[in-house]
């Protein structure tokens, strides 16, 4: 008798748990419907900078790509550029057949920003660094910020230039109204071409304008000004 009460105790057990089981699998069916449903969820990105040339001269964009190792190969991929590229030694050679100057420049200015590349080769050409692209450069690029951007009320206006005794300025602006200016020297002047870093504070949060040019010698008037428009953030 004792041992009778023990399996159908068992059996019970054994029931209940196969029960628990079933109420569960029955939950998650009730919840979804009787369906499973497979919701994408969004990969982390990055933001990268990009060099593209447009009428015939390198612009500045910064896109949002998702979140990799790979930067170089992302780049050329936001340039609209299928190609597989290969760093080592401080080249990036990039497997590129029939690329037009223009995409030339636009490879070289991009894979250059990053520190593990100082030289590039796409197809034949070797070697190549900015200086052998410049005829695409317009005389004044600020690299950083790029238009759109959201910036702390002390920004860092950086780029390069090719000008009149290195000379340039660089102004903060906000409804024609001049916030803070100041005259930038880069590192070397034109026939050559220099770079340049300074720092323009905005009193207050709000949309702005950084704009960069180089003064006339003659009258002093803006010569190859470059306009940034941005957003300082509070």
């Amino acid at each position: 008798m004792r041992s009778l009460l023990a399996i159908v105790l068992l059996g019970a057990f054994a029931a209940g748990c196969g029960s628990s089981s079933d109420s569960a699998s029955t939950t998650t069916t009730t919840e979804t419907s009787g369906t499973t449903t497979t919701v994408p969820v969004s990969p982390t990105t990055m933001g990268l900078t990009v060099f593209p040339v447009s009428d015939g001269r390198l612009t500045v964009h910064r896109v949002r790509v998702p979140q990799t190792t790979a930067v170089a190969r992302a780049s050329l991929d936001a340039l609209g550029i299928s190609a597989p590229v290969h760093i080592a030694e401080g080249t990036a050679t990039v497997s590129l057949g029939n690329a037009s100057p223009g995409q030339i420049a636009s490879i070289v200015y991009t894979l250059t920003q990053f520190p593990s590349v100082q030289r590039v080769d796409v197809g034949a050409q070797t070697g190549l660094t900015r200086d052998d692209v410049a005829s695409f450069a317009p005389p004044i690029l600020v690299e950083s910020p790029v238009a759109g951007a959201s910036v702390p009320a002390t920004v860092t206006v950086a780029g390069t230039a090719s000008v009149f005794e290195a000379t340039l300025v660089v102004e903060l602006t906000r409804d024609g109204k001049v916030l803070e200016h100041k005259t930038v020297t880069a590192s070397e002047g034109a026939p050559g071409r220099g770079t340049f870093s300074v720092e323009l504070h905005a009193p207050a949060p709000g949309p702005a304008t950084v704009a960069a040019y180089s003064p006339s010698a003659a009258d002093g008037s803006r010569q190859h000004e470059q306009d940034v428009p941005v957003t300082v953030t509070p």
